[in-house]
């Protein structure tokens, strides 16, 4: 798992972890920067990595990043973008010649993220709604970004009730799509 940053929409969920160790029977590497990890280990202080009988708690093993890493053969390199007072992060995933980009919340894209974003194959970021937000990009700005970083597919996401899927799509340019629920994306080598 990757956090990008501590936010409730975006960890609450974490509980509902403990199902997939029963599943794959192993504990779980979850990966953020030092500060989402402290608020992590605050709010979830029951976690543990070891089985305690009687209990079903998520099994995590917490890694901080503080650059580019790898899981598996998949090359994950953190990108700090605009969300607020904490640091809050987007991820380019690379494998096997290809590169995605993910930036779930943000407000801005820094210069040298957007520099490290630039010609990925699939792009992935917030676009709220069309009013501007203090802390998330509108749709405008989203697809301002994204004619920059100039991805094959990009997709929306984040969106609120304010948009509706199919008058959205039917605005947007070519290869920029809204998301959805069960969207697969194939990255083909």
């Amino acid at each position: 798992m990757l956090f990008t940053h501590a936010h409730a929409d975006h960890i609450f969920g974490f509980d509902d972890i403990r199902r997939y160790n029963t599943i794959q029977k192993c504990v779980i590497p979850a990966y953020a920067d030092s500060a989402t990890l402290q608020d992590l280990r605050r709010i979830f202080d029951y976690i543990t990595t070891e089985a305690i009988p009687g209990f079903y708690r998520p099994q995590i093993d917490f890694r901080t990043f503080d650059g580019a890493f790898n899981v598996g053969n998949v090359r994950i390199v953190p990108l700090q973008v605009e969300h607020g007072p904490k640091p809050t992060f987007g991820f380019c995933f690379e494998c096997e010649g290809k590169r995605l980009g993910y930036v779930p919340d943000c407000k801005h894209i820094p210069d040298a993220t957007m520099s490290l974003l630039k010609g990925v194959d699939v792009m992935i970021i917030d676009a709220l709604r069309h009013r501007q937000h203090l802390t998330h990009m509108t749709v405008e700005e989203s697809v301002s970004a994204l004619q920059e970083i100039g991805a094959a597919q990009s997709y929306l996401v984040h969106l609120c009730h304010d948009l509706d899927h199919a008058t959205l799509e039917s605005t947007l340019p070519d290869r920029i799509h809204v998301s959805y629920d069960g969207l697969e994306i194939i990255l083909a080598p």
